[in-house]
């Protein structure tokens, strides 16, 4: 691997552990009353940063090792297959999302934020061992060390230490075998941080589930954690739904007959399934509940107007686009590809201001529509495979090789996982991380790159004019955010109050995310607003913080500047 290449990888690896390096030492292990209870998981993952920093800074940034029981072939082929993002992303999020909400008690339902910070350390601890390339005695034996200290160490609640244990190591195995699942069931889909990081969400919301189902609390039916059940019992409906649908025999062209059965099947069994457990953990029919939610409010009943109108405008425009010709050239398919981002800012910004509550909802039942025709699309049901891969391969490109289309997923996920994580909280930059990161920057840089770069970053495609057009406009979007965000905001629902936001993190985050997204090689539909999300919640509240952090940043960056002899000297010391 030659030097730009080396650095490119350094360079990007150094936002995200700065950012985590940053918030532990600023705001605790993370900002709980006794922070003897949260020195193990933040010592682990300091553990990881330093080996992932190494790592980068080392000639062997390779990457060579892979999951056990996957091979190389199974991974989309990128320069990076990310395997300091499958170690970093998710604490990184889990931790953000502890920064102000620490304690508050309506949010100690289930896992809780201290426990999915927890649980997501110790998913990060056990992958990065195994794929450190010790001998299997050696990894073994760290993966049992790391489980065991956070689980007697953590910061738990004491006199349970056996289910702690059972809890911890249950994550750590769920995340292995969930990666191993993504890789081998939906090969050159995703790099090997993108299916880690994917695996570790799934695996902490349900073991979050299983929480809440073990722990129930009939009769609390408050906004906030009403709408993470819905999320996590939809998800596990539509799991079901594709369970079934798999299970449906296979007929190669034409409508049939049985496969609509099957489909009606899937979706009853998937809807009835997501109902009882909703109703079982809290005792209220979810139905009444959402319903209430969504059409219960005039601005409710507004933004489902407003949507329908505006994908109805959508929809004939995109009909009459596919009736006309279309040129191949690579501008106009990046055209074709970002239109749909202006239609999410278009859909999402305006709810969101208006009805937090509305946005979330909608994102769940979006993301569950996404997974059911995705899985009629794979398995060719109905006939409809075939037309609808003619349609999303339309909008493709040379990242959507495998046997999932993951761009319209990503985006949808980019966009939704920050307003979920927020979860009508008020924290309009932090939810809206996804929407203006990629709605508005990414197509701005994109398109104002193609057109207009001529110079391009070291070891990469992208284009500084890229990321200058990505850093203005995200700096203009946040601060009409900023501006709009006192209008019409909904609070019949007990949203929490929104703060204010120092100017010089703001500045730092869009700075940041733009030469982020130059130099990753991994989705930065997925990457960006996580990382954003985190930046904001990490940085925004604080100038002093952000100004040390361009101080750290700034000593990151001179790192590079250490004669390779040294860190061969240091590489025979370890």
């Amino acid at each position: 691997m030659d030097t730009a290449q080396r650095l490119r990888l350094y360079y990007e690896a150094c936002i995200p552990m700065g950012l985590l390096v940053l918030g532990m030492f600023h705001y605790g292990f993370p900002p709980f009353d006794d922070t003897t209870l949260t020195l193990v998981p933040g010592l682990l993952m300091c553990i990881i940063i330093t080996y992932y920093l190494y790592n980068r800074l080392s000639s062997n940034t390779d990457d060579t090792h892979v999951l056990l029981g996957t091979q190389t072939s199974m991974y989309r082929r990128r320069a990076d297959p990310g395997r300091m993002w499958g170690g970093m992303l998710v604490p990184l999020v889990m931790f953000a999302l502890n920064i102000g909400d620490a304690s508050d008690e309506k949010h100690s339902v289930g896992l809780g934020a201290c426990g999915a910070w927890v649980l997501s350390v110790a998913m990060a601890w056990t992958f990065t061992v195994r794929l450190s390339g010790l001998s299997s005695g050696c990894s073994w034996a760290l993966c049992v060390a790391g489980i065991l200290a956070l689980a007697l160490a953590g910061p738990w609640e004491r006199g349970n230490t056996g289910v702690h244990v059972c809890l911890v190591a249950m994550s750590a195995i769920a995340q292995h075998m969930g990666t191993q699942f993504v890789v081998r069931k939906l090969p050159r889909s995703f790099t090997l941080g993108e299916a880690a990081a994917i695996a570790q969400g799934i695996c902490l919301a349900l073991l979050d589930l299983a929480a809440q189902l073990f722990t129930r609390k009939q009769g609390l039916v408050d906004p906030q954690h009403m709408c993470v059940l819905v999320l996590e019992a939809a998800g596990v409906g539509t799991a079901l739904i594709v369970c079934v649908l798999y299970m449906a025999p296979r007929h190669s062209q034409g409508v049939s007959v049985k496969d609509t059965v099957w489909m009606c099947v899937a979706a009853g069994a998937g809807a009835g399934f997501t109902t009882s457990i909703i109703a079982f953990v809290l005792g209220a029919n979810p139905m009444r509940w959402i319903v209430l939610a969504v059409l219960g409010s005039q601005t409710g009943r507004i933004v489902l107007i407003y949507w329908f109108m505006l994908m109805a405008c959508a929809t004939a425009i995109y009909a009459w686009c596919a009736q006309t010709p279309t040129s191949s050239s690579k501008l106009m398919l990046h055209i074709k590809r970002k239109s749909y981002h202006i239609l999410a800012v278009l859909l999402f910004a305006p709810a969101y201001i208006a009805t937090p509550l509305v946005l979330h909802i909608g994102f769940t039942i979006a993301l569950c529509v996404f997974v059911c025709a995705e899985s009629v699309r794979v398995l060719c049901l109905n006939g409809w495979g075939t037309q609808m891969t003619h349609f999303m391969r339309r909008f493709t490109d040379a990242r959507d090789v495998g046997l999932v289309v993951t761009a319209h997923f990503y985006l949808l996920v980019g966009c939704a996982v920050p307003v979920w994580l927020d979860n009508t909280r008020g924290c309009v930059e932090a939810a809206l991380a996804g929407v203006l990161a990629l709605g508005v920057a990414d197509t701005c840089a994109s398109l104002v790159g193609l057109r207009f770069g001529s110079i391009k970053w070291p070891a990469t495609v992208k284009t500084v004019e890229g990321t200058g057009a990505f850093i203005a406009s995200l700096v203009v979007a946040v601060e009409c955010m900023r501006w709009a965000k006192g209008f019409g905001y909904d609070t019949a629902f007990g949203y929490g109050e929104m703060p204010g936001y120092g100017l010089v993190g703001s500045f730092v985050v869009c700075v940041a995310m733009g030469v982020l997204e130059a130099l990753t090689d991994q989705n930065d539909n997925l990457v960006i607003p996580l990382i954003m999300y985190a930046a904001v919640k990490t940085l925004i509240h604080s100038d002093t913080i952000s100004w040390i952090s361009v101080v750290v940043v700034a000593a990151m960056l001179a790192m590079p500047l250490i004669p390779h002899s040294t860190l061969i000297q240091l590489h025979s010391v370890l």
